[in-house]
């Protein structure tokens, strides 16, 4: 039973994450060129969606290793958002410098600002730190509407 439960939370999980972030991917494309110059469409901003929903998935993983249970999200505290921040954070360098300067699967625009130090994206960053604690909110606001606690 309540590994049914925990499959349908990371369900709703990964689909809010997605929906999330599509817009915040198709708002900050213009950051971003394709090799060759060409802009990024609609379809590579919703399979990027997809890939956040991914990194939202190990963000759950890693809260509840770090914490220690997997309802970690409805109560966070000072250790739940530790958790979300720095993970954010820290995925949101390892995913650009792999996509930008490793893979070279995009780069940036001359639009795009950048954080100093780190050179990456500061848009991608923020995303990171933005929406994962407002997609956990709506995680744990769904949970105690459908199901209770």
């Amino acid at each position: 039973m309540w590994r049914q439960l925990l499959h349908q939370r990371l369900t709703v999980l990964f689909g809010l994450a997605v929906l999330v972030n599509y817009p915040w991917e198709r708002a900050q494309s213009y950051l971003y060129v394709l090799p060759g110059g060409e802009e990024v469409h609609w379809w590579v901003c919703a399979t990027a969606s997809v890939a956040d929903g991914l990194l939202i998935l190990l963000i759950f993983w890693i809260g509840k290793l770090v914490i220690g249970h997997r309802d970690w999200y409805l109560r966070p505290g000072a250790i739940g958002y530790t958790v979300l921040l720095l993970s954010g954070a820290v995925i949101s360098v390892v995913v650009e410098w792999s996509t930008i300067y490793a893979a070279h699967w995009w780069d940036y625009s001359p639009h795009m600002p950048l954080v100093p130090g780190l050179n990456i994206g500061l848009a991608p960053l923020a995303q990171m730190l933005v929406l994962p604690p407002l997609i956990f909110s709506l995680l744990a606001w769904w949970r105690r509407k459908m199901i209770g606690g």
